[in-house]
């Protein structure tokens, strides 16, 4: 699909003329081929133009354009779902390109319902990319309180599912990490602007962009160890769990131990142990065990094993 940049986006056919109205245009792969392939730059572009070919945000910035990728992860699943898109910016020329099964994802972010500036095609491309981070900082304090209650449910939830859960969070945090670091170094090229693309004043514009998500990244960072400190806790929970029934057996087994002795010393049935003949021996054999298991029960809580 085209579009004609005019204070907004305008849908036309392919075969009308767009006069000196910048373009946007949203194509698959298969067709960027047959409309770039004379385009200065492409050769660098088709190494990363398909959606199994792009691996992260980048920008390289050519003599006559500047071309990149970006891979935005689905806050909904970010381990395995995320948005990859290819662009190529000229000055009167956009072009975004993602497989078929994404166009529908990249048509949302070109339409959203705070529409992205579009006075012209630099700022419809800045906007563009600073609404790729627009609700993060949200995503992120709505994470935190994720991990808050992680951190509170540490006595009351499964140790497996308070793990896995855990684990889960600190590899979508990874994810978004990667992910703002790639971003501060594609507005670092882009601010630079070395190829003059952009008017000169943008550079103020992609380094408040970059200051934005520096501070994501640092935002995720401390979540990142955060994270951590929560599976720390949780194994000094455990192992706290594991020091408390190892103390309870060994008490029990402590309680039991003379009790052992004696129904082993009694089970050799000698026949000259005098015991065996008395006619209260039985009676008195539970006396003496009670009185000792009472022994050890009140030493044990006068040391505060119980």
């Amino acid at each position: 699909m085209r579009y004609r940049l005019n204070g907004t986006l305008t849908l036309f056919s392919s075969d009308a003329a767009s006069g000196d109205l910048p373009l946007v245009e949203l194509v698959t792969p298969t067709e960027a081929v047959p409309i770039l392939i004379e385009a200065p730059g492409f050769r660098i572009l088709n190494h990363s133009l398909f959606p199994e070919t792009i691996q992260y945000c980048k920008a390289e910035a050519l003599a006559e354009c500047t071309l990149g990728t970006l891979v935005v992860p689905d806050k909904t699943d970010p381990l395995h779902s995320s948005l990859k898109i290819a662009y190529y910016f000229q000055k009167t020329r956009l072009i975004f390109i993602a497989g078929e099964e994404q166009q529908a994802k990249l048509t949302s972010l070109l339409f959203p319902e705070d529409p992205l500036d579009a006075r012209d095609l630099f700022h419809f491309f800045f906007s563009f990319l600073e609404s790729l981070i627009q609700n993060d900082m949200v995503y992120l304090q709505n994470f935190e309180k994720r991990l808050s209650v992680m951190e509170d449910s540490l006595m009351d939830t499964l140790p497996r599912e308070l793990k896995n859960t855990v684990l889960t969070g600190r590899r979508e945090l990874l994810v978004f990490h990667s992910y703002y670091q790639q971003m501060m170094d594609l507005c670092e090229i882009l601010s630079e602007n070395e190829n003059g693309l952009f008017p000169p004043d943008f550079g103020r514009h992609f380094n408040r962009l970059a200051g934005r998500v520096s501070r994501l990244y640092d935002h995720t960072q401390m979540l990142r160890e955060y994270a951590l400190q929560i599976r720390e806790m949780h194994q000094e929970q455990l192992d706290l769990r594991q020091n408390e029934t190892m103390r309870i057996l060994t008490v029990v087994s402590t309680i039991f131990f003379p009790l052992s002795l004696i129904a082993g010393w009694y089970g050799m049935n000698f026949v000259n142990m005098p015991e065996l003949a008395a006619p209260y021996a039985y009676f008195i054999l539970i006396g003496v065990c009670v009185l000792i298991v009472a022994l050890e029960i009140w030493y044990f809580k006068k040391k505060g094993w119980f």
